[in-house]
């Protein structure tokens, strides 16, 4: 397995504050990151992932999201996991974005994946199909797709599953931003689907019940965790801790879980839960699965 990363831009990440997108309760308006911070934290993250069992492809900043004018610089590519969905087995389709000022983000990486050797789709440009990255979870082991429909939409879910030839999709509605802000698989050394985290109060009960059933299917454990877990409430935001990159036998995300259960579940699976703190990348509502993407 293959780990994609980015580098920091040259220029301050956010440093004239960030934006302020659609539903991303995150993002305040202006607010800029402590750039120390940054730079120690993004320096930690990738030391960490070469530390551990799994090839780490670093990729550089694309310059030209990195200008001098603040009103050309698009300082997001960091979150490559935004920017397309991977089965892990040389194909991947590329995003295609509500947020129009991103969707260079993801032309960028297009080229990129493909000089890697990556087969890659897009969704048609004229549909009314969306697809982002951070709305998806795949299971390589089951074969499986979890997509939410929030910054997606069902057309574009749906047809990322079709290219992406997986053999079952499980889509999950919530109002959070994105699927990872509230919820994440748990992976086997085989990369067998063995467990379910999620914050089950902010997803709709058709989308609890879904869930459920696939618990019961594959007779594995949906573990309900508290809302400080995940994006949190409009009036509290949440640590992120649901935010992980589910890796076999591994579970690495941003800080320690507040729900005492998911200690006891994990260690009882023989997963390794690594945290590393991402203080500043919560600003704008990511962490270690926005970070990070699988090839």
């Amino acid at each position: 397995m293959k780990i994609l990363i980015s580098k920091l831009p040259d220029n301050p990440w956010w440093g004239h504050g960030t934006p302020m997108y659609v539903n991303n309760p995150a993002m305040r308006k202006g607010q800029a990151p402590n750039q120390k911070l940054v730079e120690i934290e993004s320096y930690m993250l990738s030391q960490l992932f070469k530390k551990l069992p799994f090839e780490t492809v670093e990729v550089d900043f694309p310059y030209i999201l990195d200008q001098h004018n603040f009103d050309l610089r698009k300082h997001d590519f960091v979150f490559v996991r935004d920017l397309f969905i991977s089965n892990q087995r040389g194909e991947v389709v590329i995003s295609k974005f509500r947020e129009k000022d991103r969707q260079i983000e993801a032309d960028i990486m297009q080229v990129y994946l493909s000089a890697l050797g990556l087969k890659t789709y897009r969704l048609p440009d004229k549909s009314s199909s969306y697809s982002e990255g951070g709305e998806f979870y795949f299971c390589p082991g089951d074969n499986l797709l979890f997509g939410g429909i929030s910054r997606n939409n069902i057309s574009g879910t749906e047809k990322t599953a079709e290219l992406l030839n997986v053999g079952e999709l499980v889509i999950i509605e919530t109002d959070a931003f994105h699927l990872d802000t509230v919820f994440t698989p748990v992976l086997d050394k085989k990369k067998k689907l063995v467990a379910m985290i999620g914050c089950l109060e902010l997803l709709t009960p058709d989308s609890v019940k879904r869930l459920k059933n696939l618990a019961d299917k594959k007779n594995i454990i949906l573990l309900d965790v508290s809302v400080v877990d995940g994006i949190g409430t409009q009036s509290e935001l949440g640590e992120f801790a649901v935010n992980c990159l589910p890796m076999p036998g591994y579970l690495i995300g941003p800080t320690r879980f507040h729900t005492k259960k998911v200690d006891e579940l994990l260690k009882s699976l023989d997963i390794m839960h690594i945290t590393i703190p991402l203080t500043q990348y919560r600003l704008s509502g990511g962490a270690v699965h926005c970070l990070t993407n699988e090839l």
